[in-house]
């Protein structure tokens, strides 16, 4: 039994789980699976989780701002599927870091760095978005993505 523990890389686990939850909420729970519990399920479902609810509030933010009325809110049916997908990247990649045991001493943490990558990627592309419309959800990103470079710093510290 100590023997196992002692394997554990205690360095890296706390990034990866970091990574999961925020995306696995983020992502698969409040937007996945919101979604398609108010598709199968509309009487069940929170109304702001479906379809509709996300929409309304999502193009409410960005029709703050002239801008971003005009170049996302005629898009979002194309842009919220995409969205959706990049939230729920990072946390599928740190399932597959797991998977292959990343989170033991002496492995190399690719998928971790490439889950940290795609964290910073998403936190960027919201980032501009919230930006350019003057939402308030711009404030954490902005603290997210100073997370994310450090995060992404210290697994590459790691890794030496």
């Amino acid at each position: 039994m100590m023997n196992q523990i002692k394997r554990l890389n205690f360095q890296i686990i706390p990034a990866q789980i970091f990574i999961f939850a925020f995306w696995i909420k983020n992502g698969f729970i409040d937007k996945f699976f919101g979604v398609t519990i108010a598709a199968f399920f509309p009487t069940e479902a929170n109304k702001g989780d479906s379809w509709a609810g996300w929409e309304s509030y999502i193009t409410g933010n960005w029709n703050k701002s002239d801008l971003a009325h005009i170049i996302f809110t005629p898009a979002y049916n194309y842009l919220f599927p995409v969205i959706v997908l990049l939230q729920c990247l990072p946390a599928i990649i740190i399932v597959i870091a797991i998977i292959k045991g990343e989170f033991l001493h002496g492995k190399d943490q690719v998928f971790t760095q490439r889950a940290a990558t795609a964290s910073l990627f998403v936190t960027s592309v919201l980032l501009f978005s919230q930006t350019i419309a003057g939402a308030p959800d711009g404030q954490y990103l902005w603290q997210l993505l100073g997370l994310g470079m450090i995060l992404i710093m210290y697994i590459k510290s790691i890794n030496k």
